[in-house]
């Protein structure tokens, strides 16, 4: 019996032993059970949210990490718009070291069309001209999308708008003042590329500038820009001849003076024209009004008192 209950006590002592240890293994499996649980609903969902680990921000991260879920997705949120905020600062770094390199380009192919106009080759006709100056239109083409936008086609053209000032010796200060306005629609640039970017990089750096010759099919302005050199050849075509109310660079080379047809110039400013060494060379051409000529403002325009240039500042018609 002794022996007996011996092993009965003995027994007894190993199954409490067993069921505490059954108890403790359990406890242990499931505390890490609930760990697993937990790191699992935490665990980063995509790329942001391991950066939002990896790389915490002070208490948000903290809050990020610990915190409910209003503050996990607020701190999403925020990531997500800090790196939007990042690539659009990258972009534009690349987009001006892409037009800074594109600027000079254009400026390198300029100077060699320069060189070559000062020869007084019939650039026109000549090979090496055209392939110079074909490169410098595409080149100009490029710079133009990247400093002002992919705009300059016949369905989405430039257009520049001039505010006037009337000065009090025009015919009718009293009854209509001293403001005026004009629009210039630019040519497409798939035809007269560095004319149009020349007039853009007028308008830009733009200074001031006067309506100054009253002539009779002309009103021709100065233009104080940026812009100092004249155009570094004779861009023109035939698709966009010099019509009535185009508008044009003056001279021979031309600008950065410009004028206004106020007649039909095809023939007095188009190939062959102002000069007899070269029946191709036109004055370049700008674009076209489109808004002063209905109200009158162009008329009013050619009512500054005096004929051909004038001298007296106070009857310009002021650009600013």
């Amino acid at each position: 019996m002794t022996k007996m209950g011996y092993d009965a006590n003995i027994k007894s002592s190993r199954a409490v032993k067993q069921q505490r240890l059954t108890i403790l293994f359990t406890l242990i499996g499931l505390a890490l059970a609930c760990t697993f649980a937990v790191n699992f609903l935490r665990r980063p969902k995509n790329g942001i949210g391991r950066l939002i680990r990896n790389k915490p921000q002070g208490n948000e991260a903290v809050a990020g990490v610990s915190g409910g879920s209003n503050n996990k997705n607020e701190l999403l949120k925020r990531t997500i718009e800090e790196a939007a905020k990042a690539d659009n600062k990258l972009n534009n770094l690349n987009a001006a070291e892409l037009e800074a390199k594109a600027a000079q380009k254009v400026a390198l192919l300029e100077q060699n069309v320069r060189a070559i106009k000062k020869t007084g080759v019939i650039m026109e006709t000549d090979t090496e001209s055209l392939t110079f100056t074909k490169q410098l239109q595409d080149a100009t083409r490029t710079l133009i999308k990247l400093r002002y936008g992919d705009f300059g086609s016949i369905s989405t053209p430039f257009r520049i708008k001039m505010d006037l000032e009337f000065q009090p010796t025009i015919p009718d200060f009293d009854t209509k003042g001293k403001e005026g306005t004009i629009v210039i629609e630019l040519a497409p640039i798939s035809l007269i590329p560095y004319s149009v970017y020349n007039f853009l990089e007028i308008a830009r750096t733009w200074k001031n500038g006067a309506f100054h010759r009253n002539a009779g099919h002309v009103l021709q302005a100065i233009a104080r820009s940026g812009v100092t050199q004249s155009m570094p050849f004779q861009e023109y075509s035939k698709e966009y001849p010099h019509k009535k109310y185009t508008i044009g660079y003056a001279g021979r080379p031309s600008g950065p003076e410009f004028y206004l047809s106020i007649q039909d110039n095809s023939q007095n400013h188009g190939p062959g024209s102002q000069q007899k060494h070269n029946p191709y060379e036109a004055d370049c051409i700008i674009g076209r009004i489109i808004q002063g000529v209905e109200d009158g403002t162009v008329d009013r325009i050619h009512t500054m008192p005096g004929k051909e240039f004038l001298n007296d500042k106070k009857k310009w018609v002021l650009i600013r």
